[in-house]
């Protein structure tokens, strides 16, 4: 990935007389378990990116979005998602998919906004917030955990991380909090700092 990026940013850069970096982070990775709940939730917190952005209200709405794809009839677009919900039809699959970006009022996308520091408020009392209202923020369980996935999934791969970190103490399986997120667990615990 840092190939592929210094080179657009120079071809990018030399194409428009400027200079710079054209990202403003490193390229960070997760190891996403390739079924059920982990995949299908973090196929949510991609899509809503352009939401979390302020760029539109319905990730349908973004042009450069595989969702928006997806409705709009692209059958490669409608593929990727069914992957992500294989117990489902085609048809079901993007249904499911909407109501878990959206809640279960899938038919309103008027989702309420919630601020981090308004859910941080929630979380620390030990509260709960809906899954679709936490997708629609900057959770780091999403962003900067090594593995995401069910609590099996990622006990699974403990002992290769700690090889590959060199780390005296094997990481554990942590649940993810702040929500019902079903049996979805990673790899690290935030103690604090859990939006960016």
């Amino acid at each position: 990935m840092k190939a592929v990026k210094q080179r657009f940013s120079v071809w990018y850069n030399r194409s428009h007389q400027r200079y710079g970096t054209l990202w403003a982070e490193r390229f960070k990775s997760v190891l996403v378990e390739g079924k059920g709940n982990p995949l299908q939730t973090m196929a949510a917190y991609i899509d809503l990116n352009p939401v979390r952005a302020g760029l539109v209200e319905d990730p349908k709405d973004y042009r450069y979005c595989g969702y928006a794809e997806a409705v709009a009839g692209n059958p490669t677009a409608r593929k990727g998602i069914s992957l992500a919900w294989k117990d489902y039809t085609n048809d079901d699959c993007l249904q499911a998919h909407r109501e878990l970006i959206f809640g279960k009022r899938a038919g309103d996308f008027s989702q309420p906004e919630i601020s981090n520091q308004e859910a941080l408020k929630v979380l620390e009392k030990g509260g709960q917030l809906p899954r679709a209202t936490l997708l629609r923020c900057r959770f780091r369980y999403f962003t900067d955990v090594a593995i995401l996935g069910s609590s099996e999934f990622v006990r699974g791969l403990t002992g290769l991380w700690q090889q590959e970190k060199q780390r005296k103490f094997p990481p554990k399986a942590n649940p993810l909090k702040g929500s019902n997120w079903g049996d979805l667990a990673s790899i690290k615990g935030f103690r604090n700092r859990i939006f960016t």
